[in-house]
């Protein structure tokens, strides 16, 4: 009986918690970054098109507020990766020229490799054990960097990630708040990532005006890339 009313009692302060967390992410308070601290950022690049979007996106970020990057890619893109040095690169290039930088071999970003959610054509049955399998290497990511800041614009291995940010909001680990950017390519409907994380982000940006009719939490930005 002891053991029972032990783990209503557990089962009981999470659904409190979980409660609590999807309200405050249901409110979407505005994100208010600290004016003189930096904001440890992850990002997580999908593939292609997704990668095209948000480094276009990263690039036109302030490099010494957003420091560090974590950078997160599937294990079997390599185009992400190289990409995502070029813009580092030109970072690096832009902060010395202002001499913000202390030291120029000081690297302000991070490259994690995660497990593919889902590879094109997976049966859905063998899908749930890849997905599992990324989100507890996401789980890892996130309880190894304790980012401030998540982004991302799909596709699936955005997903584990920030559902892992808000499983560890809810056991009071990490603070994460999470921006999901839609994709440019979604006019009138979202990805299938954008409808699995509408109602976990803490903003969602989309980039076309349809989509606020059908999504009154989704903020329309215009067009970023």
């Amino acid at each position: 009986m002891m053991l029972i009313a032990v783990t209503v009692m557990v089962a009981a302060v999470v659904v409190c918690r979980l409660v609590y967390v999807l309200r405050a992410i249901h409110q979407g308070k505005p994100l208010v970054l600290p004016r003189h601290n930096t904001v440890k950022t992850l990002v997580v690049l999908g593939s292609g098109g997704h990668t095209v979007e948000m480094l276009k996106m990263v690039a036109a970020l302030d490099p010494q507020k957003y420091s560090p990057r974590i950078y997160v890619v599937a294990d079997t893109d390599e185009i992400s990766h190289k990409k995502l040095l070029e813009v580092e690169k030109h970072f690096k290039q832009l902060v010395v020229a202002v001499e913000l930088f202390l030291s120029q071999d000081e690297d302000h970003f991070v490259v994690e490799v995660v497990p593919r959610t889902r590879e094109v054509g997976q049966s859905w049955v063998t899908s749930a054990f890849t997905t599992l399998r990324a989100l507890i290497a996401s789980l890892l990511v996130l309880a190894h960097h304790l980012p401030t800041l998540i982004v991302s614009n799909g596709p699936g291995t955005c997903v584990p990630l920030c559902v892992g940010a808000v499983i560890m909001r809810v056991l009071g680990v990490c603070h994460s708040r999470v921006v999901f950017v839609e994709s440019l390519c979604r006019v009138r409907s979202l990805s299938l990532s954008g409808r699995v994380l509408y109602p976990l982000s803490d903003h969602f940006l989309v980039q076309w005006p349809y989509l606020t009719d059908s999504y009154p939490k989704a903020r329309y930005i215009g067009r970023l890339v």
